[in-house]
């Protein structure tokens, strides 16, 4: 049930706090794939949107320190125009690199993917349990730790944002290959690209529906349906725009 009031203070906090948890959601999303990666022995760098994850070492490598003088000295994306004698070197030096760190193993890059989109599920429900737990209590006013239940718990809107834009991109551009985390693990076991998105995208749905059409006070709900449109794609525009870039200027070391 909705009632059509707009909140305008309400709406300015909402805004705000939807740009502040997207980052948020961001940033711990790819912590999940850090904290497998680490448990596994792996070296990783944290990006604004992104991280990587190498042999233990590789990143101290005077061969790969060296590769990197090459890089900053030329431009990589005109390696073709390099002398050859410095492309030789640097392959020479990328052949030692693959002798001394062998592959990663396919498992481990299977459970590091599954990672991020179980932090982001898994903190959802920590949000989704508390709005339970209090509801059972019958607690009925809501406080600040309700309003933070309810931004972890939407967490899981990013499996729906995810599976919104994938679907745009498939059906404006034609675009076959996806390279989210969701559709990675369902490749990697072999099942069809859209499986587990389509899961992911029903278990974000179903809480988030809950949360805010079960949770959420009445006369809040419109305002913050609203405003969490707006400050979910604000805080996506802002932090892949510019900030993020922009605080992120070169990748953190873990």
């Amino acid at each position: 049930m909705l009632k059509f009031n707009f909140l305008p203070k309400f709406s300015f906090i909402i805004i705000t706090a939807f740009i502040l948890f997207t980052i948020i959601g961001t940033l711990t999303h790819e912590f999940g794939h850090i904290a497998v990666a680490k448990y596994f022995g792996y070296d990783t760098t944290l990006d604004y949107g992104s991280m990587n994850y190498y042999r233990n070492g590789y990143l101290e490598d005077e061969n790969l320190k060296e590769i990197n003088r090459f890089v900053d000295k030329y431009d990589y994306n005109n390696y073709d125009n390099w002398p050859d004698d410095v492309k030789f070197k640097v392959e020479e030096l990328s052949q030692i690199l693959e002798e001394k760190y062998p592959p990663i193993k396919e498992d481990h890059t299977i459970w590091i993917t599954i990672g991020g989109p179980a932090q982001t599920l898994i903190t959802s429900c920590i949000g989704l349990l508390i709005l339970f737990v209090r509801r059972k209590k019958g607690i009925k006013a809501f406080q600040l730790i309700d309003w933070l239940a309810v931004f972890t718990a939407l967490f899981a809107l990013r499996e729906v944002f995810n599976f919104v834009s994938a679907s745009y991109s498939s059906l404006l551009y034609d675009k076959l290959n996806f390279h989210g985390d969701e559709f990675r693990i369902s490749r990697y076991f072999g099942y069809n690209e859209w499986l587990i998105p389509v899961i992911t995208l029903i278990i974000g749905l179903v809480i988030s529906c809950y949360v805010i059409f079960k949770t959420i006070p009445t006369k809040f709900r419109f305002t913050f349906i609203i405003s969490g449109l707006i400050g979910g794609v604000l805080g996506f525009a802002i932090w892949f725009g510019f900030l993020g870039a922009a605080l992120f200027n070169s990748k953190i070391c873990f």
